[in-house]
């Protein structure tokens, strides 16, 4: 069995991250002072890796409780003592000064206008809790307003996060460019200027940007002027207008020589911005629509970087993005890549409504940002894009969180966390991926009216202001009642309490009675890695398989479970079917359905996979579903199909259902055409073919997957057609790319040949023959098959690449190599700041290697050698757990649990 690798990375990250036995502090901020307004002027030398950051803040807030001490959050940033200053605020006449003091370019100026507090020296700091303390020598009065005035300074930072400097070179001039940009969720605004940083802690923002003249800057509203600076020649301040209330993480500031064409890029890259221009104006019109409430800024920027942590951030009014997540190159550009610009896009576009709109109160509720968008960006490209079917991808998306929501590591989607390190670990795919589950399973059993019309009077009600989930619950519950979809004794918080505040899901088990026509249906939780029980059941003589929970150390976890139906005689897999025909509830574990006395009629529960579970039936239904496969497939809708096969496939690695049973359902296979099911199939089959990969039996496993693969790769062929759809080439790319790693001769042969023509070009810069589709599976065959001359030759066209998602497609190829050391020089450029791989392309590069079977145990020896070296170099523990997490899937042997313990 393989290692639950949840448990082991986490308690080894934190064992860096902590030190053995040493409890993280709370870092939360004190509650007697509330942030109102902040001017923020900010001067970031990003000139020739200039590192220096200076800045002043004007901070007005408001007192709910005396204190003599002003607590604010700074992280490597130092308060230049002698220009803190305190005054008291006579009145919200104030807010007229504020406007007309826009200008100035420190702290003094301001307060010797107002009444001043003496401030004590020194200004303290606690770095465990990040904090800056500035001590005063009378207290603050309670329901007063006071403004703080100060001068800091400070240093880029250079792991991606808070206000950080990057490079890259101009090709058409051969020479180094800088820029500086800033990146701050979940907990790195206090890198860039003190401030209080939390979500609750909205506030108005003036903010004003010091820039070299060849540079220009963009922040999250509109520019109102520009003004030399008057204490540094060839410099300007950019004065930028007054925010709405917003949330610090949310800031955003940008300094570059970027390009403009309705997005802003490398000037080199900006010609690949034509379909983020043209989809995104569509987007943001279906969203208006959708929620019902007005865009409320009067611009939205987007920004494409060469260097960025994440895949992209929503910074309200300056979204910034990977340019891998932007920019496409119409001529190089495979589907894939297109699908994920658009619905990187939609996804950044949905939060400027769930998120900057109405935020989080706390981190603990990150999903109610997160989840939401991940929901509401399948609607934004079912409407702006219905080519793709983007509603049937992802489906897969949420079968691949329940392989980590099914082990006992998992957490709960609303979970507590205090830390910085903590809150960046739930940034994962229980909150976004099944968070947006969640929410599809709520709306579908609430009825899309019911559902837009609670989330619109949600946002109206608290727009500019922070919720729990909760608030959400109760608007969705009144809508609900209004629209007596729930009856008065049940509201949306109890059906969606035991799904967010409980971490895993359950599997549902049908269990028929042929004779009288009965189904017998009940909930138990579902778990990987734990021994299930045996228990012979009164209402037939089938057994079923669940979890002992029954003097167990294991939580007694119950859901509300909708469930609904069909059956080969109905055949009825409409949206209108998926809602539910019962529901199991905490207090009713199980229920009993007349199905009917068809015996040689299947059922399938859970239509079109709306609801967040799993399902078994008993072992003649099996068979019937297995039988109606191979007769005709297509009577099942291919998201039930894909549901079938990977809930028969976790079944039998959780020891509940016989292997025979999930490779018989999967016999037919080879006359499947769609792009869903297989793609259920082979993942499920691929971790299969990884338990196998060091054991005498993965020869058999090839051959195997052989007699699955062929049939299909040779029937679809290796062309293109003018007129496939989106999930015809995804089909057809992954039966390429299978035929491929599992040894099929022809299909390396021709991969051979396009890459050795790609090779022998005269200027294989600009002439790649190779479609953008064939491109991954090509490159790596050839660097598989090829030695040190292909892989030297692709290294070096890495940097030649225009566009960022061919540089990655190299990137990932190249740890496709099976000589040794070729992938240990691989490994170890992630580290070498001067090989050309950058930071955020450190965790491609390692997984890369770790998919490759022959580099599996290369890339977890080498994690293990520079486990530190990597918290060190990348600053990021979550990142580096990702980059351990990718090297430990395939571990399955009592030595290697060892190692990673």
């Amino acid at each position: 069995m393989p290692l639950n690798k949840g448990v082991c990375l986490l308690a080894a990250v934190l064992f860096i991250v902590k030190g053995e036995g040493k409890v993280l502090p709370d870092i939360r901020l004190p509650k007697s002072i509330v942030p109102e307004h902040y001017f923020v002027g900010i001067v970031p030398d990003i000139h020739q890796n200039n590192n220096a950051i200076e800045g002043f803040v004007h901070l007005d807030f408001f007192v709910q409780t005396p204190t003599d001490r002003i607590v604010m959050h700074a992280v490597n940033l130092t308060l230049i003592e002698d220009s803190v200053s305190v005054n008291l605020l006579p009145s919200k006449t104030m807010e007229m000064m504020r406007e007309n003091d826009v200008s100035k370019t420190s702290s003094s100026g301001l307060s010797e206008k107002l009444k001043m507090l003496k401030v004590l020296r020194p200004i303290s700091y606690d770095a465990d809790k990040e904090f800056a303390v500035i001590h005063l020598g009378s207290k603050l009065e309670e329901n007063q307003r006071y403004r703080v005035s100060f001068n800091y300074s400070g240093m880029l930072a250079r792991n991606l996060k808070g206000f950080y400097g990057s490079e890259y070179l101009d090709k058409k001039s051969e020479t180094k460019r800088w820029l500086g940009v800033t990146q701050f969720e979940p907990t790195s605004a206090r890198l860039a200027f003190p401030c209080l940083d939390e979500p609750a802690m909205k506030a108005t923002f003036t903010i004003s940007i010091g820039r070299r003249s060849n540079y220009t800057s963009l922040s999250n509203m509109p520019l109102v002027k520009t003004e030399p600076m008057s204490n540094k020649e060839g410099w300007f301040w950019d004065l930028y207008e007054k925010s709405v209330p917003m949330s610090t993480y949310l800031v955003a500031c940008l300094v570059s020589e970027f390009a403009f064409l309705r997005i802003w890029a490398r000037s080199e890259a900006i010609e690949q911005a034509d379909r983020a221009v043209q989809v995104t104006s569509d987007m943001l019109e279906f969203l208006e629509q959708y929620f019902q409430v007005p865009f409320p800024l009067p611009k939205v920027d987007l920004v494409g970087l060469p260097d960025f942590s994440s895949g992209a951030m929503e910074n309200w009014g300056l979204i910034t993005y990977r340019e891998t997540t932007l920019l496409v190159n119409p001529k190089s550009a495979a589907v894939r890549d297109e699908m994920n610009v658009e619905r990187v896009i939609a996804h950044e576009l949905a939060h400027q409504w769930f998120g900057n709109l109405v935020t989080m109160a706390w981190w603990n509720d990150l999903w109610l940002n997160e989840g939401f968008a991940t929901y509401v960006q399948r609607l934004v490209l079912d409407n702006v894009s219905p080519k793709y079917q983007y509603g049937s991808l992802q489906a897969l998306d949420f079968l691949s969180v329940m392989d980590a929501d099914g082990l006992e590591s998992s957490h709960a989607i609303s979970v507590d966390v205090a830390h910085p390190t903590q809150i960046t670990e739930i940034f994962d795919a229980i909150s976004y991926t099944k968070g947006a589950a969640i929410i599809r399973m709520m709306n579908d059993f609430l009825g899309e009216a019911t559902f837009r019309e609670g989330v619109k009077n949600y946002l109206n009600e608290k727009k500019y202001q922070n919720a729990r989930q909760d608030e959400l619950w109760q608007f969705l519950s009144e809508q609900a009642h209004q629209d007596s979809v729930l009856p008065l004794s049940l509201d949306v918080k109890t059906i969606m309490d035991t799904w967010t505040l409980q971490m895993g899901f359950p599997l549902v088990t049908v269990q028929r009675n042929y004779t009288d026509g009965n189904a017998y249906i009940q909930q138990k939780r579902f778990l990987r890695g734990v021994k299930p029980a045996i228990v012979k059941e009164n209402k037939s003589s089938s057994l079923t398989n669940f979890v002992e929970e029954k003097n167990s150390r294991l939580p007694n976890y119950r859901w509300w479970v909708p469930v609904s139906f069909t059956d080969s005689v109905a055949q009825n897999f409409s949206q209108s079917n998926t809602r539910p025909a019962i529901w199991l509830t905490p207090n009713e574990l199980s229920a009993t359905k007349f199905i009917g006395k068809n015996e040689d009629s299947w059922v399938i529960a859970n239509i079109l996979a709306t609801g967040y579970y799993r399902v078994n039936y008993d072992e003649r239904n099996w068979k019937l579903l297995g039988l109606q496969l191979k007769t005709d497939h297509q009577v099942i809708h291919p998201i039930n199909r894909a549901y079938l096969i990977d809930d028969s496939f976790a079944l039998a690695a959780a020891e509940i259902l016989p292997y025979t049973t999930a490779f018989s359902l999967i016999e037919y296979l080879p006359e499947e055409n769609h792009h869903v099911p297989w793609s259920s199939a082979l993942r499920a089959l691929n971790y299969i073919g990884r338990m196998f990969s060091y054991t005498k039996d993965h020869g058999r496993y090839k051959d195997f997957m052989r007699s699955l693969v062929v049939p299909v790769y040779t029937r679809l062929g290796t062309e293109f057609q003018s007129d496939d759809s989106p999930l015809t080439k995804l089909f057809r790319i992954s039966m390429i790319t299978q035929a491929c790693s599992q040894e099929f001769r022809p299909c390396i042969r021709n991969a051979q040949l396009l890459f050795d023509e790609w090779m022998d070009s005269p200027d294989p810069i600009h002439t790649i023959k190779i479609i953008p589709d064939l491109r991954s599976s090509t490159y790596c065959t050839a660097i598989k098959y090829g030695g040190q001359l292909e892989w030297d030759f692709a290294w070096g066209m890495s940097f030649n690449m225009t566009s960022a998602q061919d540089r990655d497609v190299i990137l990932s190829a190249l740890g496709c190599s099976r000589d040794p050391w070729i992938l240990i020089r691989y490994l170890s450029f992630v580290l070498d700041p001067k090989s050309g791989i950058r930071k955020q392309d450190g965790r491609r590069v390692i997984s890369a290697v770790a998919s490759n079977p022959g580099g599996r145990r290369i890339a977890f020896q080498f994690m293990l050698k520079h486990f530190e070296e990597m918290f060190s170099y990348f600053g990021n523990p979550v990142r580096v757990l990702q980059m351990l997490s990718s090297t430990t899937s395939s571990l399955n042997t009592q030595e290697e649990l060892v190692k990673v313990r």
